[in-house]
């Protein structure tokens, strides 16, 4: 797909996507919930209907069965406790290629600690995974989380359905807290109640008790609209179905743009951005994306082009995602004349003069739904943008392209 910019400003109504994360976490609790209840707005993302179709085939399965997970890190990560609860079942977990090479063996650790049977059926600390489903009492488990919030919330949402419940202990700091958050705030929804203290969690076994839910429009889609508005003067987009308080940490994105002359304002069920002032170019701050890793790449992406003297940390796990995401960027950006220098866990940008191409550019996009589209926004500085392939947004926002059509990129 070859995309080209053909306006000169950003004005548009924008229809979002469901929220995958508070969407996976939705199914899980209802799986868990001795009673099944109604889900709304459920998102239509690959890794959603994925988890759906892997839940059904769990509920139905007697035999050994297979669970591929293709390349949907969360549902296997939140599979991998809940299969480990299916008393007489047998499954191998797996995925595919980039999936096993994610590292799973600090949840796999936990789990085993707590009397689970998981065995590693070819690389050691990585999927496949063979798992034997049995009665898990709980008890008390410590957790590197330094590479995963998501190993915190799959422990979590299990707990309250072992007979011991479960403390659980955070070894290192941990990444993305803001997902933790989002689980703990879901599960406080149906009555759940999590104690914390410090570095722990601490989860007695109590019923998740059903009703009905609907799930709020994704902000991690909308961080790349604030982008496009970063590498913009004329704005006014309308974002519908965001909450002004939200269980989503990527709703920050509204206080960073501010930095930026960005300004949101809640109306009639939609969010309206606007650009309120002119930033210089010059601008010189660092900002920790530790809790915020699908807002950075857009982010990154904006302040690489315009902001270059802005400096960006907390994301040393942005290269255990769907790609190496620090290592595509570097290799992508060059191709327009940005330098990424990172060390000691500080992005840090360098912006070559480079005449802009007559031709279109070609980027990869490593199957990556966030690089893909980050990508696309490379159109708002002048050039045309061939990408190798787009189906990889299906992951999280499949109507992206038509969605920026209305941005008149084209």
């Amino acid at each position: 797909m070859t995309l080209q910019y053909v306006t000169n400003h950003l004005t548009a109504s924008i229809q979002l996507p469901s929220s995958k994360s508070i969407s996976h976490r939705i199914l899980m609790i209802n799986a868990l919930c001795a009673e099944h209840f109604e889900i709304e707005h459920l998102s239509e993302a690959n890794d959603t209907q994925l988890l759906i179709q892997l839940l059904n085939q769990i509920d139905h399965t007697t035999a050994c069965q297979t669970i591929d997970c293709e390349d949907a890190g969360t549902p296997y990560r939140f599979l991998l406790s809940y299969l480990c609860l299916q008393e007489g079942k047998e499954f191998i977990l797996t995925g595919n290629e980039r999936l096993k090479e994610r590292p799973i063996v600090h949840l796999v650790n936990a789990l085993k600690l707590i009397g689970a049977d998981i065995v590693y059926t070819e690389k050691e600390g990585f999927a496949p995974l063979r798992i034997r489903g049995k009665k898990l009492k709980g008890g008390i488990v410590e957790i590197d989380s330094h590479l995963s919030s998501q190993f915190v919330s799959s422990l979590c949402l299990i707990a309250p359905c072992l007979s011991e419940g479960l403390t659980i202990t955070l070894k290192d700091t941990a990444v993305s807290v803001s997902y933790i958050h989002m689980t703990i705030e879901m599960m406080k929804e149906f009555a759940v109640q999590v104690q914390l203290m410090n570095d722990q969690m601490i989860i007695q076994p109590q019923p998740y008790l059903p009703k009905s839910f609907s799930v709020e429009n994704d902000w991690s889609s909308a961080t790349f609209f604030y982008a496009m508005a970063m590498l913009s003067s004329q704005i006014r987009l309308e974002l519908d179905g965001l909450f002004e308080t939200s269980l989503q940490g990527d709703s920050a994105i509204r206080f960073i743009a501010e930095d930026f002359g960005i300004t949101s304002q809640f109306s009639n069920n939609k969010l309206i951005i606007t650009r309120s002032s002119e930033i210089d170019e010059a601008i010189s701050k660092e900002y920790n994306l530790n809790s915020y890793p699908d807002l950075a790449i857009p982010f990154i992406v904006a302040c690489a082009w315009r902001y270059p003297k802005v400096c960006i940390s907390g994301i040393q796990h942005l290269e255990l995602k769907e790609s190496k995401r620090i290592t595509a960027l570097t290799t992508e950006l060059l191709k327009v004349g940005i330098k990424l220098h990172y060390q000691n866990d500080v992005l840090r940008f360098e912006k070559m003069k480079l005449a802009v191409p007559t031709e279109p550019v070609f980027f990869e996009t490593y199957n990556d739904h966030r690089i893909a589209m980050a990508l696309s926004m490379l159109t708002l500085a002048g050039f045309a943008v061939e990408l190798d392939q787009t189906h990889c947004v299906r992951k999280s926002f499949p109507a992206f392209f038509h969605e920026i059509a209305k941005l008149g990129i084209k």
